[in-house]
């Protein structure tokens, strides 16, 4: 299986007490799956990955794979700021049967071009059969990886094979497609980015939006693919609208409010110090949900 497509960056369903709800977090991977989604990224930033306990994100990946069982791409983040502990967490997805892993650069300490050289080859190395995935999100981890590190390490370790990039930084992206070559994946890690990095050579995106709005996210990948271009532009256009309401409140809260909203059977909990919505924030986010355009529910609307 390759990594391609709507990837959807799965939220983690908590029971109050900050455990896994697992009859839930079945419930949402079969639900996307049925929606067509080509791939799943479980212990991300938006599964609250960095906040659970180790036991915790290998439970995830292990529920992950045995509900998903083939049907999708499953590529779990396993970083964490240590390498000894990123290694386990890479060794225990390839036992659980993941596709691949991905690998953030170290938060909280920067880290220079040497230490991230050294960083990602040796997780690489822990897991030599495994697809690895960078993962560059300078906003949240110490570090940013340059187009230059890439082109190293992909000439130098075989199983990297490709990058997930959250920079928002389309000239970086491009950088990263022509350094990688062919057969070197690079996904989008911003709903807001995913027509215009596929047509400069991305292969999809992870998606939050995808968790309360699958269908709409890949019939955009559909459009752009099918090179219905005008279509795949008002389809962004509408994916960057709805980013707007699930931003409203405390991170990541307004995405579970929504997944509610359509109807879904998803616990509201958040892993502790993130917080839920406010009566307030509750009945702003509703009122925005209720003015949403038709076509963000139905894309079939968009021409």
């Amino acid at each position: 299986m390759r990594a391609h497509g709507i990837i959807v960056a799965l939220h983690t369903p908590l029971t109050p007490s900050g455990e896994i709800h697992e009859e839930a977090l079945r419930d949402h991977l079969e639900w996307m799956v049925q929606s067509g989604i080509h791939g799943i990224f479980p212990c991300g930033t938006m599964g609250e990955g960095i906040a659970l306990s180790d036991a915790q994100r290998k439970r995830v990946a292990e529920i992950t794979v045995d509900q998903v069982k083939q049907r999708a791409f499953v590529m779990p983040q396993v970083t964490t700021n240590n390498t000894t502990g990123c290694i386990e967490l890479s060794r225990h997805a390839k036992a659980a049967g993941a596709d691949a892993i991905s690998v953030i650069a170290p938060y909280f300490y920067p880290s220079d071009g040497p230490a991230l050289d050294a960083f990602f080859s040796e997780i690489a190395a822990s897991v030599p059969d495994v697809p690895v995935f960078l993962y560059n999100n300078p906003g949240r981890s110490a570090s940013g990886i340059s187009s230059s590190l890439v082109g190293k390490l992909v000439k130098k370790v075989k199983n990297i094979a490709g990058i997930k990039d959250s920079s928002k930084d389309l000239i970086l992206f491009q950088e990263y497609v022509e350094v990688g070559g062919e057969g070197f994946a690079c996904i989008i890690g911003t709903d807001g980015l995913v027509y215009p990095a596929m047509m400069v050579g991305g292969v999809g995106v992870v998606s939050a939006v995808a968790n309360p709005f699958p269908e709409l996210m890949v019939a955009l990948y559909d459009a752009v693919i099918a090179k219905q271009y005008e279509r795949a532009r008002k389809l962004q256009l509408l994916v960057n609208q709805l980013r707007g309401v699930l931003k409203i409140g405390p991170y990541l809260a307004g995405y579970k409010e929504i997944m509610r909203l359509r109807g879904r059977q998803f616990p509201l909990d958040m892993k502790a110090p993130l917080r839920g919505l406010s009566e307030k924030e509750t009945a702003e986010i509703h009122a925005a949900f209720e003015s949403l355009p038709k076509a963000v529910f139905d894309p079939s609307l968009v021409k």
